[in-house]
């Protein structure tokens, strides 16, 4: 089990004209918040810190807090009605292009240790609502890449409530923080059904 608590939030887009959610768990070093306010302060914090990363297609639904050593969450909070207020992305398209759901911006941070072949060990985040370079659709779009890079540094920095610094789920200190130039593919749910082969009764 992790020996750090955890933050996850939950985000949704549409994705094959359907409502489609998928989440990014935080593991952090700092102070544990003590109440509702103080976990709800934190998610707030590391949403208005995010949205500049995407478009207002792209919205945060739900957000979780979990203890160390307890796979049940121990603070709960939705954003998708009143009381709340929903969140979105403000990130603006300009030049870049849209591209696929299922296409995603890896970000990586890392850990400070090396595996048993001597590589680098880092811990990576797949992040949806990606956009795509005016010139190359292979890459992360030039704005997004930036406000990426600006967000990935933030979770790192110490400035969030509470010290909030992201970090490995047993500990580890994160440092190097970086947006991979190309785009990847990470499976969504909603993939759909394959049709049957002509003749298939």
């Amino acid at each position: 089990m992790p020996d750090t608590p955890s933050i996850t939030l939950v985000k949704r887009f549409t994705y094959r004209d359907t409502l489609e959610e998928f989440s990014n768990t935080y593991h952090f070093n700092g102070t544990i918040p003590l109440n509702d306010a103080a976990w709800l302060a934190l998610a707030d914090a590391m949403i208005l810190a995010e949205k500049p990363t995407v478009q207002a297609s792209v919205s945060w639904v739900r957000a979780y807090g979990y203890e160390p050593g307890n796979e049940h969450s121990i603070w709960q909070h939705s954003y998708d009605g009143p009381p709340s207020t929903a969140q979105v992305g403000t990130m603006a398209l300009g030049t870049q292009r849209d591209v696929p759901g299922d296409i995603a911006v890896t970000v990586r941070w890392y850990t400070g240790e090396i595996n048993s072949r001597g590589k680098k060990i880092y811990c990576r985040k797949y992040l949806h609502g990606a956009v795509a370079h005016i010139s190359d659709i292979d890459e992360v779009g030039a704005q997004q890449k930036t406000a990426m890079q600006t967000w990935a540094a933030k979770l790192i920095d110490g400035t969030l409530p509470g010290s909030f610094k992201y970090c490995g789920p047993q500990g580890a200190t994160l440092s190097s923080p970086s947006v991979n130039a190309y785009l990847t593919t990470r499976t969504l749910k909603r993939r759909g059904k394959r049709p049957p082969p002509p003749g298939t009764p």
